[in-house]
């Protein structure tokens, strides 16, 4: 099951090889592009991509600004590919 297949430990790395920033909006870029990345290369398992949101949401204090925020991201990302 996919559950089985997902047993272990998951360790995000960031390399920071762009830019470093304090703002909500840049966190929620990058989590929506990590989201995408993983959902393109492990399209069966979402629940972990989940699990990562749900572990950030209880690791970082700031984490229920960056989620609202990724959740208007998403809106943005998906009008784009609607239009074209």
């Amino acid at each position: 099951t996919i559950g089985e297949s997902l047993e272990g430990e998951i360790v995000l790395i960031d390399f920071g090889l762009a830019a470093q920033s304090l703002q909500d909006e840049d966190k929620a870029v990058d989590l929506y592009v990590l989201e995408r990345a993983f959902g393109s290369t492990h399209p069966e398992a979402e629940e972990g991509f989940q699990e990562v949101l749900r572990i950030y949401g209880e690791s970082y204090k700031g984490a229920k600004v960056v989620l609202k925020r990724l959740e208007d991201v998403r809106m943005r990302g998906r009008k784009r590919s609607m239009l074209g």
